[in-house]
């Protein structure tokens, strides 16, 4: 699965942990709001209280823009939809599996620099 941070360089792939699998549906709506191309949500760590945002990924690991907006709703869809996941850690939706994975703390430092 390709799992990127915003990276400018070579894609990298943290090691990651598999939590639960989304409702089809759930991904239909989300996948329908953001850019056709993007294959995985990645929902940001949470920060000093600010909202979570999410971005969104091709296939090759490649960040697909979205706008403002549509980040942070998908990030609030995806709490929602996860009640309990930790705010201190990176999760990330394939939209082609609807897998819903935990990002390792120090790989996603690596993945961010």
């Amino acid at each position: 699965m390709p799992i990127l941070a915003g990276t400018a360089g070579s894609p990298s792939r943290p090691a990651t942990t598999e939590i639960a699998t989304a409702p089809a549906s759930f991904v239909e709506i989300l996948a329908g709001l953001l850019e056709p191309r993007a294959a995985v949500v990645r929902l940001d760590a949470g920060t000093g209280g600010f909202p979570r945002t999410a971005g969104a990924f091709d296939a090759e690991g490649q960040a697909v823009p979205q706008p403002l907006a549509y980040r942070q709703a998908a990030a609030r869809w995806i709490v929602q939809c996860f009640p309990g996941l930790d705010p201190d850690h990176a999760h990330e939706l394939d939209l082609a599996t609807g897998r819903l994975t935990a990002v390792v703390a120090a790989d996603t430092a690596a993945v961010a620099a």
